[in-house]
């Protein structure tokens, strides 16, 4: 073996303790969203309007500036300065948006509504683009849910991932129209990068509960469940959850859990979910130790875990304010040796919104720069082919703060901040991982592998000296 791994055995999870008071959440206020929208026009000055689209899955955009997702349809924001912001929706949009506190016009367009819903009462949409002045002098940015590069177009700020059918009714109206969604979703300057100080609390409440649901649910796993049984131990709440839970128990990827597949002594599971600003998510084994497993995996699984547990630990050493997530990148393949080669597939962590992948800066000689505010999720799967399939992966979120943003945080949601700062501390005095002072976990699992989902009490360590 060219690793081996190093535990030691602890019982339970950080901040047992601690309860979770969700009548300690902020509140996002009316002000708050005039000023995220004053924000947006600002940084969008080259544009004379804004187009906003949003449906159940892509709502993030829509949801920062006004609260509102429409998660019964599609809508529309339009915006320009000197203007009172103007909704479009279905039917069904025009009783479910009076959430919104912001002053707005609303609109009725019925063919944003469901498919045998009414129709005919409402303008056609280029009637509603021109009478918000979206015509022939009009330079509009759209803004859905995905930003272009060279590597995909020719011509990147001209293509559109919105439904055709708004491109054509802009086009139709004579406007000249770019992709916008760099304006909230940029590694450099997008304004969802960043966030304030409210947002930066309700991630750690939303992963503080996401952390210890998983863990609620791998502690009461048995030999024998099925899939649908063991996915009733995460006890969901009605907060909503931009990624369905997810429990594997080997076979099917994601597309579970399965009425019929039971958990078996030696196979690999994942299982993982999480809310908006938050997900937690595990892949590993459902053994007591090694020797659970067949004898041709054994010793490539002992050096996998090793070895991906050390890439872990410099990836959460490499977090600071004012490091490049290039720099991280590199860290991390300085331990792993090539990414292909370890089976990892995708970006080595990334930002996380109201929706579960906002945007990463964690690419090969990536120059987008950390900074205070930022919500960050560890998050990168092991699959090399040595392993024949088997993998491993471990996700949590943290945040950078500097001082003063630790200070506000402290002042308005103690618990929050007294919670990550014991997270801190466990993990750099019993997992061996040396955060850097402005990284503060938001899970009450974070950085804690468990080699062996059949016996929870082994966890895996950084070997002293290293």
């Amino acid at each position: 073996m060219n690793k081996r791994m190093t535990c030691i055995r602890h019982h339970g999870i950080m901040n047992e303790g601690i309860p979770l008071r969700y009548e300690n959440a902020p509140v996002i206020t009316k002000e708050d969203y005039e000023n995220r929208i004053e924000k947006l026009l600002s940084a969008a000055s080259q544009y004379s309007h804004l187009l906003i689209y949003a449906d159940k899955e892509h709502f993030s955009n829509l949801e920062y500036i006004t609260g509102y997702d429409p998660r019964y349809e599609e809508c529309m924001m339009l915006l320009k300065k000197g203007a009172l912001p103007r909704l479009i929706v279905g039917n069904e949009g025009m009783g479910q948006s009076q959430c919104i506190t912001i002053a707005h016009d609303k609109v009725l367009f019925q063919s944003l509504s469901p498919m045998g819903q009414g129709r005919g009462k409402s303008q056609k949409l280029t009637e509603i683009l021109e009478d918000y002045g979206m015509e022939a002098s009009a330079h509009v940015g759209v803004l859905g849910w995905k930003a272009f590069s060279e590597d995909e177009s020719d011509d990147p700020k001209h293509m559109f991932e919105v439904p055709a059918y708004i491109v054509k009714a802009l086009r139709h109206n004579g406007c000249d129209l770019e992709n916008a969604n760099g304006l909230m979703m940029d590694n450099d300057c997008g304004l969802r990068i960043v966030s304030d100080t409210k947002t930066l609390i309700l991630s750690e409440i939303a992963s503080t509960k996401a952390s210890r649901k998983t863990w609620n649910f791998v502690s009461g796993l048995k030999e024998g469940m099925t899939e649908i049984e063991a996915s009733q131990m995460f006890a969901i709440d009605g907060e909503p959850c931009p990624t369905y839970p997810n429990i594997c128990f080997y076979g099917k990827g994601i597309l579970s859990p399965d009425y019929h597949r039971i958990l078996k002594l030696g196979e690999p599971i994942a299982f993982g979910m999480g809310y908006r600003y938050a997900q937690i998510h595990r892949v590993g084994l459902y053994v007591r130790d090694f020797g659970d497993l067949d004898m041709k995996y054994r010793d490539h699984m002992e050096t996998l875990f090793a070895t991906y547990f050390e890439a872990v630990a410099v990836w959460f050493e490499s977090l600071g304010i004012g490091v490049t997530g290039g720099e991280v990148w590199s860290r991390v393949k300085e331990v792993i040796g090539s990414y292909e080669t370890f089976g990892i597939a995708l970006n080595p962590g990334h930002f996380i919104h109201t929706e579960e992948w906002l945007n990463s800066p964690f690419v090969e000689n990536g120059t987008a720069v950390l900074k205070s505010g930022m919500l960050i999720q560890c998050d990168f799967t092991a699959r090399p082919a040595s392993c024949m399939g088997l993998g491993v992966h471990l996700e949590d979120g943290l945040i950078l703060a500097d001082q003063v943003q630790q200070e506000e945080i402290r002042r308005l949601a103690p618990d929050s901040y007294e919670r990550m700062k014991n997270r801190q501390k466990f993990m750099r005095e019993v997992l061996g991982i040396n955060l850097r002072d402005e990284v503060l976990p938001t899970s009450d699992i974070c950085g804690m592998m468990h080699p062996f989902f059949a016996d929870l009490d082994y966890l895996v360590v950084r070997a002293q000296g290293e």
